[in-house]
């Protein structure tokens, strides 16, 4: 299994501050050091990332709990405190912490990313004027096979943890498939050069700076194979810096480009974790409901229900930090409404959908979000605040015909059939060329009230109008009403014509499958 080599831990480790001078004994060549020597020249601009979570889900005490958290390790190759670490050490994080060698932790910001290659730019924010020690960036397309290196970083939550090895070997366009941390789904990378090391890393080294015996960054330590033995693989360092001078980063801030750039990266970064987590609220969802009716207490369900709320506290976070960066981005609205529709969260749906409407003019889209409410509250039988939230929305815009077919549909699945035929009366009154509500009247005659001569009326009238318009329809529910009606009628050549309408649509639910099935076994019956 492939694994990231982030880390999650509680814990705060202390640090000796050692008083002996710096050993500047040299190797046989001037130009290389020794392993103390790699550490002690480089310990200063090397970090290790934290961050402050409010709802970190304890698996001990079954409860979320406040607390901050060390996830990985980076290196300063500025002044004025530019860092670069992997990008999944950062992603998803809004309250990055940094610690340098001499225990003083501050604050940072996401600059950049290159999720593409798993790189960030992580800056200082908090410096006040500080100018910090900064590491040494090596050529890493002079590396061989063979030569000597150090990883250096915080594994497990051990920091300045140095470890030696060699280049194992070098790998270009590397494929690798790794875990996503939330939805355990398969997430496919390819790198464009590793470095292959048999220098040990674990859990807490991803972003760490890989040496050579120059003192040189020439890799990034980012994955390996757990249960394999010693497959460790680092990012190519030349690859970190092609992507840091792709922008101009001194001025990020006032340069148009490189901030497009940076909100485009954030932008999709959040979006994907809000889905991901999502994903993961959405399909333990049912657990919250068991929660809520259980009369004895499961510590599983308890355990479950409280990761449910969580996963769905952070995708609503994350749909906000991509409307903070695009606020007309419908998706995020669509995929924000769908959230709160599955999870039944209505009072949030409906300020959502109020908040669209303001945004948006487009019917289409709106009648798409009204759509999804209308399934929610008719699945969960609470016909009474559906019909509370569409006359809500139908008074404040009376030219919203959908809301008003929408009510029709919502009475008729409260059993009042009079009061939906009122409805789509109603509504044809206000747009004669509403196809769906004349087949809404037909379906009510037909199926509910066993009036086939007022059904037919109303559902040739819509087959006129399809015809005339598109030469051909497909609503499903024309020809196999038509189709029925005519097999009550016992005229049996006008059966089989609407069944061959009815054959032509495509379908693919079962229930739509069975309206032809039955208007054939109709058909038959007639012999």
């Amino acid at each position: 299994m492939v694994t990231f080599t982030a880390f999650n831990s509680s814990a705060v480790y202390a640090q000796e501050k050692s008083n002996e001078p710096l050993n500047r004994q040299m190797l046989s060549d001037s130009s290389n050091f020794n392993a103390e020597q790699i550490i002690e020249r480089n310990k200063s601009a090397l970090i290790s990332i934290w961050y402050h979570t409010d709802n970190y889900y304890s698996y001990f005490s079954y409860s979320t709990i406040d607390t901050t958290l060390l996830n990985g390790s980076g290196f300063i190759f500025s002044e004025d405190g530019l860092i670069g670490t992997n990008y999944h050490v950062v992603d998803g994080i809004d309250s990055l912490i940094v610690k340098t060698a001499d225990g003083t932790y501050y604050d940072a910001e996401l600059l950049i990313i290159d999720e593409k290659n798993d790189m960030a730019i992580i800056r200082i924010k908090n410096a006040n004027g500080t100018k910090f020690p900064t590491i040494k960036f090596g050529n890493s397309d002079a590396i061989k096979v063979g030569q000597e290196v150090f990883a250096i970083g915080s594994p497990l939550g051990y920091e300045y943890t140095i470890s030696q090895g060699i280049i194992a070997g070098i790998r270009d366009n590397e494929k690798v498939s790794f875990t996503d941390p939330v939805t355990y789904s398969p997430i496919e990378k390819s790198f464009e050069k590793v470095l292959q090391i048999t220098a040990a890393i674990s859990p807490g080294n991803s972003g760490g700076a890989l040496f050579n015996r120059k003192g040189e960054v020439i890799g990034i330590t980012t994955y390996t194979y757990s249960g394999y033995g010693n497959l460790n693989f680092a990012i190519a360092v030349n690859s970190f810096v092609y992507f840091m001078n792709s922008v101009d980063i001194a001025n990020i801030d006032n340069n148009p480009e490189a901030k497009k750039k940076r909100e485009e990266s954030l932008y999709y970064s959040n979006l994907r974790l809000a889905g991901n987590y999502k994903s993961e609220a959405t399909y333990n969802w049912i657990y919250v409901k068991q929660k809520d009716t259980m009369k004895v207490i499961d510590t599983f369900v308890v355990k479950q229900d409280s990761i449910a709320r969580v996963n769905f506290n952070k995708a609503e976070s994350f749909y906000y930090k991509c409307l903070d960066i695009a606020p007309d981005s419908f998706n995020v609205y669509r995929d924000m409404m769908d959230l709160y529709v599955y999870c039944e969260n209505f009072p949030k749906a409906e300020n959502l959908y109020d908040t669209i409407k303001a945004r948006f003019q487009s019917d289409s889209l709106l009648n798409l979000l009204s759509s999804s409410l209308a399934s929610a509250y008719t699945t969960s039988k609470d016909y009474k605040k559906a019909l509370e939230f569409y006359e809500k929305m139908s008074k404040k815009d009376t030219s919203d015909n959908y809301l008003r077919y929408q009510i029709g549909t919502i009475y008729e699945s409260m059993g009042k059939y009079n009061k939906a035929i009122k409805e789509y009366k109603k509504l044809i009154k206000k747009d004669p060329l509403y196809t769906q509500a004349y087949i809404q009247l037909g379906s009510v005659y037909f199926n509910k009230l066993k009036d086939y001569r007022t059904a037919k009326q109303y559902i040739e009238k819509a087959y006129d109008m399809e015809m005339v318009t598109y030469g051909s329809t497909y609503y499903l529910d024309i020809p196999y009403l038509l189709g029925m009606i005519a097999c009550k009628e016992r005229k049996k050549t006008d059966a089989m014509l609407y069944y061959m309408d009815l054959k032509s649509i495509y379908t693919y639910t079962t229930e739509d499958n069975k309206k032809k099935a039955d208007l054939l076994k109709a058909i038959r019956d007639l012999n």
